[in-house]
């Protein structure tokens, strides 16, 4: 057998990923760190680190679905415009430029994105709102990468309260302070 032969090392004694995944880790980095690549689990390894491309690529999207449902409830429904939709849609687009800093390969890849989104982010704007036209419309993304990332949403200044911990919020002193 293979695992018998005394020129191979002995896997027996090694961390398995499917038993202890951080251990596996751990061991995998220090063969890697000690150029001992024939104890590296290949197949495993090469696994977890195609994941973590799918995984930061999820998480692009994650953070462009907040920002499609939230700018569909403000378009779709004036009337309750809320300083919440505006800072998640503040705070998600922050996240979306992280990941696109830290993996910029991905900014060719934003209008696949956009579109495997787009219907899950209008379905839960009208699971939130309950307009029926949301159900059904739009069909694609009426929103440009610009508009996504740039479009302002304000409220009427009566209807702004004072956050000064808010930094999206913009200069609110006026003449009465």
């Amino acid at each position: 057998m293979a695992e018998d032969d005394p020129n191979l090392p002995d896997r027996r004694n090694r961390p398995h990923p499917d038993v202890d995944f951080a251990a596996w880790i751990t061991h995998q980095v220090e063969a890697l760190k000690a150029r001992r690549f024939d104890e590296l689990d290949i197949e495993d390894l090469s696994e977890e680190v195609e994941g973590l491309a799918k995984r930061d690529f999820k998480k692009l999207r994650s953070y462009l679905r907040v920002i499609l449902t939230h700018m569909l409830k403000w378009d779709w429904q004036p009337e309750r415009r809320d300083v919440s939709w505006r800072k998640s849609i503040n705070a998600s687009r922050n996240r979306v430029w992280g990941e696109l800093a830290s993996s910029p390969s991905f900014r060719p890849r934003i209008p696949e994105a956009i579109e495997q989104i787009f219907e899950a982010a209008r379905s839960d704007a009208w699971e939130e709102t309950g307009v029926f036209k949301l159900e059904h419309e739009p069909k694609i993304c009426p929103y440009s990468w610009d508009e996504i990332m740039f479009r302002p949403h304000e409220l009427e200044p009566d209807r702004v309260p004072r956050d000064k911990n808010d930094p999206f919020q913009g200069d609110l002193s006026s003449d009465d302070d």
